[in-house]
C-alpha cells in the first residue's frame, strides 16, 4: 500500500508570553536565527514525506495565510489554511478538519510553537513497527510539574498519562508530536474535547506508545526559550545549509526572450534530475532570477507567478521541488553585465544574501549556476564558495570565449551539478574555487 502522510500543524495559539512580539506578529512566525519558525516545520515535514499540511490560524491569521502562498508557489511542500474566528483548542481543531483523514495512511499532530531538530521519518518507522494507533513523542522534561507526564511499560506503551501533575512520578513528557491511524484521527475528532493533553490523550492509554527522543526540542513560549534558541542555532549553525543557486532562462529551463506564456516553459533535459540530487546532497535549491520584463511592462507580477507554478509542476512530475524563487523586476542599462545597477539585480547579491537571511543559508558551502557573466558575478559579490558558468543560454559561449575565464564552464547544468557534488566527495579540492578567490 503507498504511503500518504499527512500532517495538521496547531499554530493559532496567541502566543501571549511572547508580547509585545506577538501583538503585530503570529507566534507561529516568530523567527529563530532568521526563519520563521513554521518554516522549519516546513522543512521537517517535507523531509519527512509528507504529501499535505494544513495549519489552524486565529491572529494575524492575513500573515500566515501570506506564508503559506509563499510555500506553495516555490512548490515545498502542499499546504492548506484553516482559519478560526474563534479558537477552538486543539481538539477542537482536529473536529473542525474530521475529513482531513479520509485518504491518509498515517497523520502527524504538531504544536507549531515547539522548535526540534526531530527527524520525522525516523518516529514514522517506529509508528510502524507496532500495532497501536497512537505514536507520541517524548522527552526528559527539565520541570516535569509543567507538563503532561507518561509512564511506559516494558514494550513502550503508555500505561499512565498525567497533565500537570503536582507530584510527577517520572520526568517522560509529551512532547506535542503525534503520529496516529486515520481510525484514532477520526476518534479524536469525535471526541467532543476541547484540549488534547488533558481531554484527549488520556482516552489512549493502553493503546499508544512512547517515542523517546533526546535530541533538541523546546516550547518556544518565553522570551527566554527564544533568546536561548537564537543563542543556540546561530551559534552552532545548527540548520544552517549551503545551497546551490540557480538562475532561470536559459539554466533551469529553456530560453525564451522575455518568456510571459507558461505554455513556453520547458524544464533543460536533465533539468529535474539535477535539482533532486542537489536536494539528495544537503543543498538548498533556490532560483534567483532577473525578470526586467516586469519593470519595462510586458509582463505582471501575476503573470510571473503563473510561469512559475508551470515550472514547479514540471519540477514536481520528476519528484523535484525548489525550496524558493526569488525575482529583481527593475530593468537595467542593457550595458555592461559586470556592473552592479541595483542591488538585487545580478550581478548585485541582494537577492542571494536575502534568501541566506530567510533561509539560514551558509553562502561559503554555497555555489550559484547560470549562463551570464551577471550570474557568476552575484556568486562571488555574495560570497559563495564557487561560481559556475552553463553553456546552455544564448549569451554564455560568449562570456566563455577568448582565453582561460576566471570562473568554472560547464556545459549544461547536470554537468555543473557534477562539479559541485564533486567537491562534497573531496572537500579539500580547490580546482573549483577559482571565482570565489579571485
Amino acid at each position: 500500500m503507498t504511503s500518504n502522510v499527512k500532517a495538521l500543524v496547531l499554530a493559532a495559539g496567541l502566543g501571549t508570553r511572547l508580547k509585545p512580539l506577538t501583538d503585530r506578529l503570529p507566534k507561529c512566525l516568530v523567527t529563530i536565527a532568521g526563519r520563521p519558525l513554521l518554516d522549519y516545520w516546513v522543512d521537517t515535514l517535507f523531509e519527512a514525506g509528507v504529501s499535505e499540511a494544513r495549519v489552524n490560524t486565529h491572529a494575524h491569521a492575513g500573515q500566515v495565510r501570506a506564508f503559506i502562498q509563499g510555500v506553495n508557489d516555490c512548490g515545498r511542500l502542499n499546504v492548506t489554511e484553516c482559519y478560526e474566528p474563534t479558537l477552538l483548542g486543539s481538539a477542537g481543531t482536529v473536529a473542525a478538519n474530521l475529513h482531513f483523514a479520509d485518504d491518509a495512511t498515517e497523520i502527524i499532530l504538531v504544536y507549531a510553537d515547539n522548535l526540534s531538530d526531530v527527524n520525522l521519518s525516523e518516529m514514522l518507522a517506529f509508528h510502524r513497527s507496532h500495532d497501536d494507533p497512537f505514536t507520541i513523542l517524548l522527552f526528559r522534561a527539565p520541570v516535569p510539574e509543567a507538563c503532561g507526564i507518561v509512564e511506559l511499560d516494558g514494550a513502550g506503551r503508555v500505561v499512565s498519562f498525567e497533565e500537570k501533575p503536582r507530584q510527577p512520578r517520572g520526568d517522560l513528557a509529551n512532547g506535542g508530536i503525534y503520529i496516529v491511524s486515520p481510525d484514532a484521527y477520526r476518534e479524536m475528532a469525535s471526541s467532543g474535547a476541547f484540549d488534547l493533553g488533558r481531554d484527549v490523550l488520556p482516552r489512549f492509554v493502553g493503546r499508544m506508545r512512547g517515542w523517546h527522543y533526546d535530541g533538541y526540542h523546546r516550547d518556544i513560549g518565553t522570551h527566554e526559550a527564544l533568546a536561548e534558541a537564537e543563542q543556540r542555532y546561530r551559534s552552532t549553525g545548527r540548520k544552517r545549509r549551503p545551497a546551490v543557486f540557480l538562475d532561470r532562462d536559459g539554466t533551469l529551463i529553456e530560453h525564451v526572450h522575455y518568456l510571459s506564456d507558461p505554455a513556453q516553459v520547458r524544464l533543460v533535459p536533465g533539468g529535474a534530475e539535477a535539482v533532486r540530487r542537489i536536494k539528495d546532497a544537503g543543498f538548498a535549491c533556490v532560483v534567483v532570477t532577473n525578470q526586467s520584463a516586469i519593470g519595462l511592462g510586458l509582463i505582471t507580477e501575476t503573470d510571473l507567478e503563473s510561469i512559475h507554478r508551470e515550472m514547479n509542476r514540471q519540477l514536481a512530475e520528476e519528484g523535484a521541488v525548489l525550496d524558493a524563487i526569488y525575482h529583481c523586476p527593475v530593468t537595467g542599462s542593457g550595458g555592461d553585465r559586470t556592473l552592479i545597477e541595483h542591488p538585487d539585480r545580478k550581478p548585485g547579491p541582494g537577492m542571494l544574501l536575502r534568501a541566506a537571511d530567510e533561509h539560514h543559508l551558509d553562502l561559503g558551502r554555497s555555489w550559484m549556476v547560470g549562463d551570464m557573466i551577471s550570474d557568476v558575478r552575484a556568486g562571488r559579490n555574495a560570497g559563495c564558495r564557487g561560481s559556475i558558468l552553463v553553456l546552455s543560454g544564448p549569451e554564455s559561449r560568449r562570456h566563455s570565449e577568448g582565453g582561460s575565464p576566471p570562473f568554472e564552464v560547464a556545459s549544461d547544468l547536470p554537468e555543473a551539478v557534477d562539479r559541485i557534488l564533486a567537491t562534497v566527495a573531496a572537500p579539500h579540492d580547490t580546482s573549483l574555487l577559482m571565482e570565489s578567490h579571485r
